[in-house]
Protein backbone atom coordinates (compact mmCIF):
# COMPACT_ATOMS: atom_id res chain seq x y z
CA UNK A 1 0.00 0.00 0.00
CA UNK A 2 1.29 3.41 -0.94
CA UNK A 3 -0.32 6.36 0.82
CA UNK A 4 -0.57 9.62 -1.10
CA UNK A 5 -2.45 12.87 -0.68
CA UNK A 6 -4.30 14.96 -3.23
CA UNK A 7 -5.54 18.50 -2.67
CA UNK A 8 -8.32 19.84 -4.89
CA UNK A 9 -9.64 23.38 -5.15
CA UNK A 10 -13.42 22.98 -5.30
CA UNK A 11 -14.96 26.33 -6.17
CA UNK A 12 -18.62 25.32 -6.05
CA UNK A 13 -18.58 23.97 -2.50
CA UNK A 14 -21.36 25.76 -0.65
CA UNK A 15 -22.16 24.41 2.78
CA UNK A 16 -21.74 21.74 5.47
CA UNK A 17 -24.07 19.22 3.76
CA UNK A 18 -21.75 19.42 0.72
CA UNK A 19 -18.81 18.49 2.93
CA UNK A 20 -20.62 15.44 4.29
CA UNK A 21 -21.70 14.45 0.78
CA UNK A 22 -18.15 14.67 -0.57
CA UNK A 23 -16.81 12.52 2.26
CA UNK A 24 -19.55 9.93 1.84
CA UNK A 25 -19.40 9.74 -1.98
CA UNK A 26 -15.60 9.59 -2.29
CA UNK A 27 -15.49 6.84 0.30
CA UNK A 28 -18.28 4.93 -1.46
CA UNK A 29 -17.23 5.41 -5.10
CA UNK A 30 -13.44 5.41 -4.95
CA UNK A 31 -11.86 2.24 -3.60
CA UNK A 32 -8.71 3.19 -1.73
CA UNK A 33 -9.79 6.48 -0.14
CA UNK A 34 -8.35 6.57 3.38
CA UNK A 35 -9.58 9.96 4.59
CA UNK A 36 -11.23 13.13 3.33
CA UNK A 37 -11.04 16.61 4.86
CA UNK A 38 -12.25 20.02 3.81
CA UNK A 39 -10.25 23.14 4.67
CA UNK A 40 -11.63 25.86 6.92
CA UNK A 41 -12.04 28.21 3.99
CA UNK A 42 -14.44 25.67 2.50
CA UNK A 43 -12.91 25.23 -0.92
CA UNK A 44 -9.92 22.94 -0.42
CA UNK A 45 -10.65 19.21 -0.35
CA UNK A 46 -7.79 16.98 0.76
CA UNK A 47 -7.90 13.25 0.17
CA UNK A 48 -5.50 10.65 1.54
CA UNK A 49 -5.61 7.55 -0.63
CA UNK A 50 -3.95 4.25 -1.48
CA UNK A 51 -2.74 4.55 -5.06
CA UNK A 52 -3.15 0.83 -5.68
CA UNK A 53 -6.92 1.35 -5.69
CA UNK A 54 -7.51 4.88 -6.97
CA UNK A 55 -5.75 7.60 -8.96
CA UNK A 56 -5.88 11.38 -8.56
CA UNK A 57 -7.75 11.61 -11.87
CA UNK A 58 -10.37 9.18 -10.58
CA UNK A 59 -10.82 11.37 -7.49
CA UNK A 60 -11.16 14.48 -9.66
CA UNK A 61 -13.69 12.70 -11.89
CA UNK A 62 -15.72 11.64 -8.88
CA UNK A 63 -15.87 15.23 -7.62
CA UNK A 64 -16.93 16.55 -11.03
CA UNK A 65 -19.49 13.75 -11.41
CA UNK A 66 -21.03 15.00 -8.15
CA UNK A 67 -21.47 18.38 -9.83
CA UNK A 68 -18.58 20.29 -8.24
CA UNK A 69 -16.21 22.54 -10.15
CA UNK A 70 -12.66 21.35 -9.54
CA UNK A 71 -9.84 23.81 -10.15
CA UNK A 72 -6.21 23.31 -9.27
CA UNK A 73 -4.92 20.08 -7.83
CA UNK A 74 -1.74 19.34 -5.92
CA UNK A 75 -0.25 15.95 -5.11
CA UNK A 76 1.96 14.77 -2.26
CA UNK A 77 3.60 11.37 -2.73
CA UNK A 78 4.98 9.30 0.11
CA UNK A 79 7.48 6.48 -0.35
Amino acid sequence: MSKNSAYFSVTSLNNIPDVHRIKRELDRKCNGVLSVAVGQNGNLVSVDFDDTGVTPQMLRNCLTDMGYTVGNARMVYFD
